[in-house]
């Protein structure tokens, strides 16, 4: 039996207005199309290489992001052999194509244009992208000039934590809760409280709405059960900051520092790193 394999997947959330899951597979093939380089941390870089739009009749389109460095040619060069920066007619001699990039990475992704929500792949073949790194890539490429014309701003967020949340409410003493929701799609919230809050924001032309809870002079903030329910709702659209005490002294802590992460092992021999992939998102963890 061979070692099994961890697989992890990150979760963003990705909002258009007016919603639909046609508008997010028309996203998602243009921002496809567009084959362009997004910066996700330092001097790496991510695209769409692969999509997939066979199933989406049945609400999913899948795909492969895939992630490499992009070398700045033009700044200096250094020549570690002879310590000294790199002579013109060594410079000369370094001939990439334009279109090839090293230190390769592709993860699979999935997403469910119903629910509209991207499940990436975390880990592949010792390389890895992190939710964060994610939602830098959707967040960038929705602000290129064809993408912000065709869809307007597009409202993005990391799915967070269940377990964040509560690491947050079980401080000792909590000054202050901060709760952020940006502006949802209906189809997420069914009771009366939640509804309210969409219209709110749709009849205000407002982007998001943050509750504030300060707590008395050495009292210490409840997260009752309307907190708690309201900030659940910030998991998915937004995030909630607690600010308090625990036995270190003040700290300020975010849901964002907790993201929702759906993990499992699978044995090689048995299945593809494929079908892991799509094995965990099926079950939703």
């Amino acid at each position: 039996m061979a070692r099994r394999i961890k697989v992890s997947v990150g979760i963003v959330n990705i909002r258009l207005h007016p919603h639909s899951p046609k508008i997010y597979s028309d996203f998602i093939h243009d921002v496809y199309r567009l084959k362009l380089p997004v910066n996700i941390h330092g001097d790496r870089y991510a695209m769409i290489s692969l999509l997939d739009r066979s199933s989406e009749e049945g609400n999913e389109v899948s795909g492969i992001i895939t992630t490499f460095t992009r070398i700045e040619t033009d700044g200096s060069w250094f020549d570690a052999a002879n310590l000294k920066e790199a002579t013109t007619n060594q410079i000369s001699e370094i001939s990439i194509p334009d279109n090839l990039y090293p230190n390769a990475a592709s993860f699979y992704f999935l997403f469910d244009t119903k629910e509209h929500k991207i499940y990436v792949q975390q880990y592949s073949k010792g390389k890895q992208i992190t939710s964060n790194s994610v939602l830098r890539f959707f967040q960038n490429i929705s602000q290129n000039l064809d993408i912000l014309s065709k869809y307007n701003s597009a409202k993005i967020s990391i799915v967070q934590s269940r377990e964040g949340l509560d690491a947050l409410f079980d401080l000792k003493k909590i000054n202050e809760i901060k709760i952020t929701i940006m502006k949802p799609n209906s189809d997420i919230f069914a009771d009366d409280f939640e509804a309210k809050i969409e219209a709110h924001l749709a009849a205000t032309h407002s982007q998001k709405l943050v509750l504030t809870y300060d707590a008395e002079p050495g009292h210490s903030i409840v997260p009752n059960d309307e907190i708690r329910s309201v900030s659940g709702a910030a998991l998915e659209n937004g995030s909630v900051q607690v600010r308090g005490r625990d036995d270190t002294g003040a700290v300020t802590r975010s849901t964002e520092q907790y993201p929702k992460i759906l993990q499992d092992t699978y044995d090689p021999d048995e299945i593809s790193e494929k079908e892991a992939f799509r094995r965990i998102v099926a079950g939703k963890g």
